[in-house]
């Protein structure tokens, strides 16, 4: 047990130890991709989460914008509080309520009070499930681009309907459901099939028995007209299958290309700042995990509000930990038939060279194959340990090729290293003696 221990641990370090995978099985090579695959998450999950505080400390527009936002040392500074997981916040002197509080995209005077730079910010505290108010148009797919109604698209013969895709703009308000409006959408379900009829009118016997609220049966007949009149919005909504007020942000600005901005939301916020490595860091922040109570409050002066604020965005970011772990979990799985790839090409690359060499000591692919796989779990600590540093000093977007590049590297600089410490071994025991002088 010592010896395969012993194996297992130095064969990277040892050359001598590294023969011995040549008479060993091919258990230590499949441990060792396991391990790999394991260090390859630690890489990818500590550096997508230890450089975030040192890269934000950096961030001199950001930072100083979020500064503005929650620290301002006056009436402009915006109060806030965690309370069951929401965030709660308020100008300074009102109450806290749910509203559109800052938004520099789109007044003026907002961007003069709360933006550094071309940093942009949004504070919008309505509840995540607010619908969007959007206006249904469709656009030619035959280069000119012409666009016409929704209603018009209608009209069209089903052949003239192929020639336009359909399209949503939404309009950055939310979506007012008042009884009238509310009675068209149920007087547009009574014309459709019998599902459509049946499903509408156990909506108004839930209404009638009290089982639903007038707002909920709002919104679900809504969603009935607007599943049935509309094409489906997958391009649009991940998560619900009617406009949400939420994605205005990302439809409109984020997907646009804009790369410098803070949005604060009542559940989480999300963010994009630049460094001074180049580049933009995205990223998001969670509050469920956080405790109750004021972030920023009205007796804070502004260097306290301005540690507060900083500790705010740090956190948040920080609750994404099991969130990043998970999709990072699920990549390292996507690339590990890459990672055993990379395996096979260290081995058929040593093994060529030895034979190039005309060195014999390794028969054949399999037992090289033991050999380079004693290499594995060092060659991903290695990966890891390197990612984690350089992620301090490069660009977000570099981070998540760096493990898979830095583990190839190592193993088929070991593997060539292998090569020559062999090469030597095996010239030196089959040299003829010199002839006696």
């Amino acid at each position: 047990m010592k010896k395969r221990i012993k194996f297992f641990g130095l064969s990277f370090f040892s050359h001598s130890l590294s023969r011995e995978g040549v008479k060993r099985g091919y258990t230590g090579a499949f441990v060792g991709f396991v391990l790999a695959l394991a260090f390859m998450w630690a890489a990818f999950v500590g550096g997508e989460m230890l450089p975030f505080s040192t890269h934000y400390n950096g961030s001199d527009g950001f930072r100083e914008t979020v500064h503005l936002l929650l620290a301002s040392d006056g009436d402009s500074r915006i109060e806030a509080k965690i309370e069951d997981g929401r965030l709660k916040v308020r100008r300074h002197g009102g109450e806290y309520a749910e509203g559109l509080i800052v938004n520099t995209l789109e007044s003026a005077e907002d961007k003069l009070k709360y933006s550094s730079g071309d940093c942009s910010a949004v504070i919008d505290s309505r509840p995540a499930n607010t619908l969007a108010e959007v206006e249904a148009y469709c656009v030619s797919n035959d280069g000119k681009n012409t666009e016409i109604s929704y209603a018009d698209y209608l009209t069209l013969s089903s052949v003239a309907r192929l020639n336009f895709d359909f399209r949503l703009r939404y309009t950055g308000n939310a979506l007012t459901l008042d009884d009238a409006t509310v009675a068209g959408y149920r007087a547009y379900l009574d014309g459709l099939s019998a599902e459509a009829v049946g499903k509408a009118a156990r909506l108004d016997t839930e209404l009638s028995n009290g089982e639903i609220t007038k707002d909920e049966y709002n919104r679900k007949i809504y969603e009935a007209y607007f599943e049935s009149y509309y094409p489906e919005i997958s391009a649009y909504e991940s998560s619900s299958k009617v406009p949400l007020l939420r994605n205005y942000y990302y439809h409109n600005y984020i997907s646009q290309g804009i790369d410098n901005y803070i949005f604060i939301f009542d559940d989480y916020l999300t963010g994009s700042y630049k460094t001074g490595l180049g580049g933009a860091t995205a990223f998001y922040g969670f509050y469920s995990s956080m405790e109750d109570g004021e972030l920023v409050s009205e007796g804070m002066t502004a260097t306290e509000a301005a540690a507060a604020a900083d500790s705010f965005i740090k956190e948040s970011f920080g609750a994404t930990f099991s969130f990043n772990a998970y999709a990072y979990f699920m990549n390292t799985v996507t690339i590990a038939p890459f990672i055993a790839l990379m395996l096979m090409v260290a081995t058929l690359l040593g093994y060529s060279l030895l034979r190039l060499k005309g060195v014999e000591s390794i028969s054949s692919l399999g037992a090289m194959l033991k050999v380079i796989g004693s290499y594995l779990w060092f060659s991903g600590a290695v990966s890891a340990l390197l990612t984690v540093a350089t992620s301090f000093l490069v660009r977000h977007s570099i981070i998540s090729a760096l493990p898979p590049v830095i583990f190839f590297i190592t193993l088929v600089t070991r593997s060539v290293i292998f090569v020559i410490m062999e090469s030597k071994v095996y010239k030196n025991e089959h040299s003829e003696p010199k002839e006696a002088e």
